[in-house]
C-alpha cells in the first residue's frame, strides 16, 4: 500500500511529507531471490524450471529458422548470452549480496535525511513508471507481429500439419512470453534500484558540502563535518563496488545482447523478404530495448558525474580556508579516487565511452552490406 500511495502522490505532484526507510527490497527483488542459489532446493527448482521454460523459445526459433545458416548462428548465440545472463544472476543476486548492500547503506547513516529519501523514491517512482511504459509498448509490438505473423501462415498454408505446428509454435510463444516478460521486467527493476541506491547515498554528501560552502563570512568551516564526509564517501565507495559486481558484467552482457539482436534485425531488413509491418513492429522493439539501455547506462554514469560534483565542490571547499588542519582534511578527501561503474571490468562507463560503444555499433551495422558482398562472391 505504502508503494501505491507513493505513486498516486507523485502523479498528482504532491509532497510526501513522511517517506519510508530506504530500502531496495521490493517485488521485482523478493522474486529474483526466490530463485537465487540461496534459497534452497526452492530456488535451484524454480530456477531449473524457469530456465526451461525461457529455453524452449529459443528452440522453437532455432529450428524455424534452421534452413538459413546466418541467421541459425546468430540465434545460438543469442540463446547463449540469454542463458549467461539468467545464470549469473541466480549465483549473484542472492540473499548474501543483498544483505551486504544493507550493510554497506548502513554504515552511511544517511536514512534519516528529508531530501535523501525525497530524491530515492522520487527517483525510483520514475524509473518504476519509465519501466512499465517501455516493457509494455515492447510487449504490444511483439505481439502484433506474432499474431500478424500467424495469420499470415495459417492464411497461406492450407496443410492440416502445417497448421497444428503454427498453433503449437504460437501456444508456446504465448506461454514462455509472460514468463520472460516477468523476468526481464524484474532484472530491469533490480538494476534501476540499486544504480539509484548509490546516487543517493552520493547526493546527501554533496548536499552537505554545498551547505558547508555556503557559509560566508569569518566563520570557519566544520572539521569534523569534513571528516565525516570524507569517511561516508569512503564507505559510498565500497557501496558502489560491491553493486559493481553485479552491474559491470550485465552492463556488458546486455550491450553483447543488444548488439546480436541489431546486427539480426538488420539482417532480415537488408536480405530477406518480410512484410513491411513486420519490419515496422521489429525496428520499434529494437528502438524501445535501445531506449531501456541507454536508461540503465544513464543511470550508471549519473553516479560518476556525481562523484565528480562532490570532489569538485571539495576542491572549492578549500578555497575557503587558511586553516592547515582543514586544508590537510580536503587533500585527503580530494586524493580519493572517482566513483563510478566499470563496463565489463574494461572501462569506466562515461558519456564519452557510452558514446564511443555506440559509435562502434554503428560501424558493425553498416558493414554489415559488405559482409554479404563478400560472401556472395566466394
Amino acid at each position: 500500500m505504502t508503494s501505491i500511495n507513493r505513486h498516486r502522490c507523485f502523479l498528482k505532484n504532491e509532497n510526501l511529507k513522511n517517506y519510508p526507510k530506504i530500502s531496495i527490497d521490493s517485488i521485482p527483488s523478493r522474486f529474483k531471490l526466490m530463485i537465487s542459489s540461496t534459497n534452497g532446493a526452492l530456488g535451484k527448482c524454480l530456477f531449473i524450471l524457469i530456465a526451461l521454460v525461457l529455453n524452449m523459445r529459443y528452440l522453437n526459433f532455432i529450428f524455424a529458422i534452421s534452413s538459413d545458416v546466418g541467421l541459425s548462428k546468430i540465434a545460438v548465440y543469442y540463446a547463449v548470452i540469454e542463458n549467461i545472463y539468467f545464470i549469473f544472476l541466480h549465483f549473484n543476486y542472492n540473499h548474501k549480496f543483498l544483505g551486504q548492500i544493507n550493510d554497506y547503506w548502513n554504515e552511511l547513516h544517511i536514512d534519516f535525511d528529508y531530501e535523501t529519501r525525497k530524491y530515492f523514491y522520487t527517483q525510483k517512482t520514475i524509473s518504476r513508471l519509465f519501466t512499465l511504459v517501455t516493457f509494455t509498448s515492447y510487449l504490444a509490438f511483439k505481439y502484433s507481429d506474432s499474431f500478424y505473423a500467424w495469420y499470415t501462415e495459417t492464411t497461406n498454408n492450407s496443410s492440416k500439419d502445417s497448421f497444428l505446428d503454427d498453433v503449437l509454435y504460437y501456444v508456446m510463444h504465448f506461454i514462455v512470453g509472460p514468463v520472460s516478460f516477468a523476468n526481464n521486467f524484474c532484472q530491469s527493476c533490480i538494476f534501476t534500484d540499486i544504480l539509484i541506491l548509490a546516487q543517493t547515498a552520493l547526493l546527501f554528501s554533496v548536499i552537505k558540502l554545498k551547505k558547508l560552502g555556503s557559509v560566508r563570512g569569518k566563520k570557519i568551516l566544520n572539521i569534523d563535518v569534513i571528516t565525516d564526509l570524507r569517511q561516508k564517501y569512503l564507505s559510498t565507495h565500497r557501496l558502489v563496488e560491491k553493486i559493481n559486481e553485479i552491474m559491470s558484467p550485465c552492463l556488458l552482457i546486455m550491450f553483447i545482447h543488444f548488439t546480436l539482436w541489431v546486427i539480426h534485425l538488420s539482417y532480415v531488413l537488408l536480405f530477406l523478404d518480410a512484410h513491411q509491418l513486420i519490419k515496422f513492429n521489429r525496428i520499434m522493439q529494437c528502438v524501445i530495448v535501445l531506449i531501456s539501455l541507454v536508461f540503465i547506462a544513464s543511470l550508471a554514469i549519473r553516479v560518476h558525474k556525481k562523484s565528480q560534483e562532490l570532489l569538485m565542490t571539495a576542491y572549492k571547499l578549500s578555497l575557503k580556508t587558511d586553516s592547515i588542519i582543514i586544508l590537510k582534511e580536503i587533500t585527503l578527501f580530494l586524493n580519493c579516487n572517482e566513483i563510478g561503474f566499470s563496463f565489463g571490468g574494461l572501462f569506466m562507463l562515461t558519456t564519452s565511452s557510452l558514446s564511443t560503444l555506440f559509435g562502434i555499433l554503428t560501424t558493425m551495422i553498416i558493414a554489415i552490406p559488405s559482409f554479404n558482398k563478400h560472401e556472395d562472391t566466394h
